[in-house]
């Protein structure tokens, strides 16, 4: 599918794009739980998607010859989501019911879409180095 370097800049730009929008999506989750009260299980659960943020990024910044744009970019998406892993961890305040399960299921909804979409962005990476030049 992506036969020429610059396919691989176009999917990478996209895939940053997406990326972005997911980084909103998950500030905007941030801003509106510091709004209301939150339970034990629903920072759990928050937390054990900001970690999984946090490995995709990790491994993301491993990949051999990736470019330095998008390693830039990586690196501020992992600053932003050890933040976060901070400000949850930092919450005590218990929430439950309904709006907390559907909280921790939009939280866990982000962090497996920002983790398919980190997986992507390292194939594509792999795929560009692999190219001639």
């Amino acid at each position: 599918m992506l036969t020429t370097k610059a396919d691989c800049d176009e999917a990478l730009a996209g895939l940053a794009a997406e990326l972005e929008t997911y980084q909103h999506r998950n500030d905007n989750l941030d801003y509106a739980a510091g709004q209301a009260d939150r339970s034990l299980g629903d920072v759990t659960a928050r937390l054990a998607g900001v970690q999984a943020e946090i490995d995709s990024y990790t491994a993301m910044l491993n990949v051999p010859n990736m470019p330095a744009s998008l390693k830039k970019q990586t690196e501020s998406r992992l600053r932003r989501a050890h933040d976060r892993k901070d400000n949850l961890s930092e919450r005590t305040q218990a929430r439950t019911g309904s709006p907390a399960f559907l909280a921790a299921v939009d939280a866990e909804q982000v962090a497996a879409q920002v983790a398919t979409l980190t997986g992507a962005q390292q194939a594509v990476a792999t795929r560009k180095a692999a190219l001639p030049k």
